[in-house]
């Protein structure tokens, strides 16, 4: 059984360091039995109605997103109803090129999709489209400068080789539009 804690923890919005002690001394203070574990889950996720997207991606190096048939707003990556006016969406090819709203870079990796340990961070718009998407700007790291992030800079889209794709979001990357 856990010893308890000298005092309450503080309600309400507390600081970094205070959030720091009340760990600190919760983890002094415990008395719990712990034992070393694995799991492991077994799944298949289904893409369902945008499989569509997907198989795009991984078989034919085609990108598609969707528009309302209502209001006419552009969604990529796509949606089967709309978000402003829940009407049902059509699908359409689009191009491989857009524009960063916004981004940053970061100096850690964020997923196993890049191990580099500067990574651009951006909303892209692609052409056409409405709806940004947030994605990996790939830059050498003599490109890779926040002048390089800014809003409006042109981008373009380059896909990772057939035999590497898997019908993921991340079988696709962007690159700058030079």
């Amino acid at each position: 059984m856990a010893k308890k804690m000298k005092k309450e923890p503080k309600k309400g919005k507390i600081s970094d360091q205070e959030f720091v002690k009340q760990i600190e001394e919760v983890e002094k203070n415990k008395d719990f039995h712990e034992y070393p574990d694995q799991m492991c889950i077994n799944y298949i996720y289904s893409t369902g109605e945008l499989s569509k997207f997907f198989k795009e991606i991984r078989d034919n190096e085609r990108l598609f997103g969707t528009r309302c048939t209502k209001c006419g707003f552009g969604y990529f990556p796509p949606r089967i109803y709309c978000g402003k006016c829940y009407a049902p969406c059509n699908w359409e090819e689009i191009g491989k090129k857009g524009q960063i709203v916004t981004g940053t870079i970061t100096h850690f990796g964020v997923s196993n999709f890049t191990k580099r340990p500067k990574t651009t961070i951006a909303f892209i718009k692609m052409d056409g489209m409405d709806q940004s998407i947030r994605h990996t700007v790939l830059m050498s790291d003599a490109e890779c400068k926040i002048d390089n992030v800014k809003q409006g800079t042109r981008v373009k889209v380059e896909f990772k080789p057939k035999e590497q794709r898997e019908g993921k979001i991340t079988d696709f990357y962007f690159v700058l539009d030079k």
